[in-house]
């Protein structure tokens, strides 16, 4: 029995024993399992390229649904922020998107009236455009596509992307044209020079080959493909007729079928937009060639026995360490520092803390505002920052030292250590603010939590979250980069363990509190809403937020807190629509844990349809951190609520480091101006980041509300730069229920 090594450059070793027992075993039945091997291995063959075949085809259909998607929406922007009247004449329109054409491969635009006239955005007149009522008998609701035209102004086919909507009293469509040839460029998937896709309608009809063989206009592809894939036994046309039949039925699949000798693989997938459908072709050497090669060393090992059986044997064996080598590395390496990762460290430690080693400590890095690095120098240059920390640290701790990276720009290590802990911190801080990567010298500031294990610890989770509490603790300090678990951090936890035992009880004796504080309209000062503030009062006493919310995002229970609050909100609204016939815009705060579950909106809509609130007065904040975190699809979550009707609103505008870019993707509703930006700005100026924030909204076409106004000059100040809402201690601090029905009463 032999052992295998593989390891990394910082020993990380994995090691595999190799068993050759099954090798006699495997001899003695080979004769007797040949033909049954061989038609196995044909049968994995064929498994593996339908399964090739079937990812391709639908990477393909969600690259060009994802591109379509984007025009549509781009399109469907374009025309909302024409009918609110945003423009006065269609030149103001193209001078405002025609910048914007590029980032979304769009040719030109062209505005016509009902008899097909108008001028494009690049200047071109177009006079009784003949195919004008295919886009004027269209849902003006939506956004249109068509199926491949002849352009009028050049030789392109083209594709077209339209909306109806009135323009002053008068009927127009927006048309916005698409090279042809873009799609073509996601269709083409050819490999080895032997395989393609065809884009057509449910009818048949090829939109587009990416073979570049069919030319002609209202081909049909089945006809097409049994006219040149005739077989004696009819499979082949069996099969195309079946494709056919399904693709009528809004059906997928796969097939496969045989033509001069070699064997074709096709797989049709139904894209979202006009019953499209893209069949991709592919011959059997273009994606299964190495597995067809097996089959090859198969047969021969009927002929061959003994040679052959030394070889497979060898062979899957080495192949079997390597995938489990590959595994390994999936499940403990980070493949950014090749340190270990969160789950070999948590397993290593473990067994660390078990031995009678004195002076163990575990601790805990991070790289402060690493987020600001990622943006001014971008990812791959934050990677080599990550790569030469987790160097630095390896070499200053001691050699037995367990050092890993745990997730972003977190690191952890475990190890035992007999002098002062402070100075080899200290030397830590020393050398990490000194590191030169690509010839660009860097200052890093690093906040390190340090824990002294004792002999009662045996739980390394327990151990570790006191060193990030040692960690949090720097944040906001200027003088100190590390800190020690000590006894206050020990009361602050026993106070957390406290929180956390009574918080399910809490929740359901009703202990926590819903407040709401007014927004009022800056136009009028009137109220037309609120924000849902929770409150939690326990024994006669209030805990504050900031007491109870950290805790609640680390341990998850903000999800049932988050709600618990909004059912609460729900109700208000229905007994406030009933008894005083108003139902004023609530905005409510939810956590981004909620982001991480692709249906979460689902309970929320179950709970306004209980209540029969109409969500259109629901206003859901998101905080902008929550907006670039790498591990959510925020656009995605974004269109979902916003498809479910409620409103989105940007909490903290400004504190975070959201891109421009996203955020004008971004289905975003209002913009809530963080406290700061006021309390810091020049009353008398108008030169202050508030200015700049309300003209960016503005040319986004969202609202704006400025949150913590409390003097007259500030609201004055706000208000003379067009803000749209204003919320503040000027007007009200958060109130009950009770008084917020009377102050809504008094001042709507």
């Amino acid at each position: 029995m032999n052992n295998k090594k593989y390891n990394n450059k910082y020993g990380i070793i994995e090691k595999q024993k190799s068993k050759a027992s099954w090798f006699v075993l495997l001899f003695l039945v080979i004769f007797v399992m040949s033909f049954f091997y061989i038609n196995y291995v044909q049968d994995l063959v064929y498994h593996n390229v339908y399964t090739n075949i079937t990812e391709i085809s639908e990477q393909t259909a969600t690259q060009l649904n994802l591109s379509i998607s984007d025009q549509k929406y781009f399109v469907k922007i374009m025309v909302d922020s024409i009918k609110r009247n945003h423009f006065k004449t269609i030149d103001e329109i193209y001078e405002r998107y025609s910048g914007d054409l590029g980032n979304f491969h769009f040719t030109r635009l062209v505005i016509l009236d009902k008899e097909g006239n108008g001028i494009t955005s690049d200047g071109i007149e177009v006079h009784n455009y003949s195919d004008i009522e295919e886009f004027f008998n269209q849902d003006e609701s939506i956004v249109y596509l068509s199926e491949n035209k002849p352009s009028t102004v050049s030789d392109n086919q083209v594709n077209i992307y339209s909306r109806k909507f009135n323009f002053y009293g008068e009927e127009k469509v927006l048309l916005a044209t698409v090279n042809t040839e873009d799609y073509q460029e996601i269709l083409l998937r050819r490999l080895f020079g032997k395989g393609g896709t065809y884009l057509i309608n449910n009818e048949g009809s090829v939109l587009i080959d990416s073979f570049g063989i069919i030319q002609e206009n209202n081909v049909n592809l089945f006809d097409y493909m049994r006219e040149n894939y005739k077989s004696k036994n009819e499979k082949n046309i069996q099969e195309i007729n079946k494709m056919e039949s399904d693709i009528n039925e809004n059906k997928v699949g796969t097939f496969d079928m045989g033509h001069k000798g070699v064997a074709y693989f096709i797989h049709y997938e139904k894209l979202d937009i006009n019953d499209w459908y893209i069949v991709t072709v592919l011959s059997d050497d273009t994606i299964a060639k190495e597995l067809i090669r097996v089959v090859i060393i198969s047969t021969v090992l009927c002929l061959a026995v003994n040679l052959i059986i030394a070889f497979v044997s060898v062979y899957i064996n080495i192949s079997n360490q390597r995938r489990n080598h590959r595994v390994f590395k999936i499940a403990f390496i980070d493949s950014i520092t090749s340190l270990g990762n969160e789950r070999y460290f948590k397993e290593k430690a473990s067994a660390f803390i078990e031995d009678e080693t004195k002076n163990k400590y575990i601790v805990a890095f991070d790289i402060d505002k690493f987020k600001a690095l990622n943006n001014m120098y971008g990812y791959d240059f934050c990677n080599k920052i990550l790569d030469k920390l987790g160097e630095t640290i390896v070499e200053i701790l001691p050699k037995e030292s367990i050092v890993c990276r745990i997730s972003a720009d977190v690191f952890s290590a475990i190890f035992s250590y007999d002098k002062n802990i402070e100075s080899l911190l200290e030397q830590i801080l020393k050398q990490a603010s000194n590191i030169k990567i690509d010839d660009v010298q860097l200052h890093l500031n690093l906040s390190i939590g340090v824990y002294k294990l004792n002999k009662k610890d045996k739980d390394i989770n327990k151990a570790l979250d006191k060193a990030y509490m040692a960690r949090a603790k720097i944040k906001g300090l200027y003088d100190k980069n590390y800190y020690i678990f000590d006894k206050l951090l020990e009361n602050r936890l026993m106070e957390e363990q406290e929180i956390e035992s009574c918080m399910d009880e809490a929740l359901e004796k009703g202990e926590f509190k819903i407040v709401y504080q007014p927004k009022t309209l800056a136009k009028n000062e009137k109220v037309i809403g609120a924000e849902a503030l929770v409150r939690w009062h326990k024994n006669g006493q209030i805990i504050p937020p900031y007491k109870f919310i950290p805790l609640f995002e680390r341990n998850k229970f903000i999800i049932k807190l988050d709600l618990y609050i909004f059912e609460q909100v729900c109700k208000d609204i229905s007994i406030w629509k009933e008894k005083y016939n108003f139902v004023p815009t609530i905005s409510i705060n939810f956590s981004k844990l909620h982001l991480e579950n692709e249906n979460f909106i689902d309970e929320y809509v179950k709970i306004t349809d209980k209540y029969n609130i109409d969500r259109s007065q629901i206003d859901l904040e998101i905080t902008e951190s929550a907006t670039v975190d790498e591990n959510i699809d925020i656009l995605k979550m974004l269109k979902e609520i916003k498809k479910k009707g409620f409103i989105i609103s940007l909490d903290d505008f400004g504190t975070g480091y959201s891109s421009l870019s996203m955020l004008q993707n971004m289905p975003i509703d209002i913009i809530k101006i963080d406290k700061a930006f006021v309390d810091n700005a020049n009353l008398a100026s108008d030169k202050n980041i508030i200015n700049y924030i309300m003209i960016l909204a503005k040319r986004l076409g969202v609202e704006t509300i400025v949150e913590g106004v409390e003097t007259r000059e500030q609201v004055d100040f706000v208000k003379k730069l067009s803000c749209d809402i204003i919320q503040g201690y000027y007007y009200s601090k958060p109130i009950s229920k009770e008084e917020f029905e009377e102050y809504f009463n008094r001042n709507k």
